[in-house]
């Protein structure tokens, strides 16, 4: 009897003891990483919010892009006031899509607004001769919500109601009096430690990625650059939208700054405090401002057509400097 029960229990326990030393397999990475950012947290009533999404993916994959319009895409509460999209390597076996919307609204009366969310789509080549293609994938960008500011009070607006004049106690007025020299002090020697401790702080250190890769950056800009046409409205903008994204997305390789959100006078105060030299901050701002006011001007297009050739060959100098004083 005790032979018999050994044969039946003796292949469980050997099982048991199989299934528990067998490796456990890792969850396989997805395909394709999608993050979002917001340029402001909050804005006014017909402000441009840039919105950032990020896509990171593997190199088999390749997204399409066609039904991303100002047109077709439908974002209410939201207007779209443009679209650029930009890819590149990520890593050595990544690649980086980044599509960034100029979004604004027109709502009142609430104090947060919802972005939807945005479907995208790619496909799956396998390597081969034939280089076969699957059916289209959907990955969908989540929503985003962002705060509505409003000049408007809170409450229903009515007159003042009359209300008869009370008589001055001197008392009251020389304790507030008081009291009001005392939070003065005390206000007064925060700030000083604060102007004391940002003199001390150290400058901003820089981050700069590998120097070939923002070399690349600059000679796949120029090569795009310099093959714009000027005969319409749309290549012109489109000229202008460049020479900003080139600066802005070389200045976030060489010193890890988040230009590609922030206003050419907050540039400008970054490169101050990171040591730059202030002719060459100068020259960066001022290219930005013309191309800020070439794309969102009332006569930005006509003015910007005719100084063209000037603004190429101030960028291509200014590059060149930029690559010279931010080198890494």
């Amino acid at each position: 009897m005790k032979k018999s029960t050994l044969a039946i229990w003796a292949p469980l326990l050997l099982f048991t003891l199989g299934a528990e030393q067998a490796p456990k397999k890792s969850a396989p990475e997805p395909k394709v990483s999608v993050s979002v950012s917001l340029g402001k947290t909050a804005l006014w009533v017909g402000d441009v919010l840039p919105y950032t999404i990020r896509a990171i993916y593997d190199h088999d994959v390749e997204f399409a892009l066609d039904h991303l319009k100002k047109e077709s895409l439908a974002l209410a509460p939201f207007v779209v006031r443009g679209i650029s999209v930009a890819q590149g390597d990520w890593s050595p076996n990544k690649k980086l899509l980044e599509i960034t919307l100029q979004l604004a609204t027109y709502e009142i009366g609430r104090s947060e607004l919802t972005i939807p969310p945005i479907h995208l789509y790619y496909f799956l080549r396998e390597a081969g001769m034939g280089r076969k293609e699957t059916q289209a994938v959907t990955v969908q960008v989540p929503a985003a919500r962002v705060g509505l500011r409003s000049t408007l009070g809170g409450g229903q607006l009515k007159p003042r109601d009359s209300k008869p004049l009370g008589s001055v106690d001197f008392a009251w007025i020389a304790t507030a009096f008081v009291f009001g020299l005392v939070g003065l002090s005390f206000a007064g020697t925060q700030a000083a430690r604060w102007v004391w401790t940002t003199a001390r702080a150290p400058r901003a250190k820089r981050r700069p990625l590998a120097r070939h890769a923002r070399d690349r950056l600059v000679h796949e800009s120029l090569e795009k650059i310099r093959a714009i046409g000027s005969g319409t409205d749309e290549e012109v903008a489109r000229f202008y939208h460049e020479i900003s994204h080139c600066l802005r997305r070389y200045l976030q390789a060489s010193l890890g700054l988040d230009a590609l959100c922030l206003t050419p006078e907050e540039i400008g105060r970054a490169l101050g405090q990171a040591g730059t030299n202030g002719s060459l901050v100068q020259q960066i701002r001022a290219l930005l401002e013309r191309c800020e006011t070439a794309r969102y001007g009332r006569d930005g297009l006509r003015v910007a057509r005719e100084r063209r050739d000037e603004v190429q060959a101030s960028f291509e100098k200014t590059i060149t400097a930029m690559r010279s004083e931010l080198a890494g």
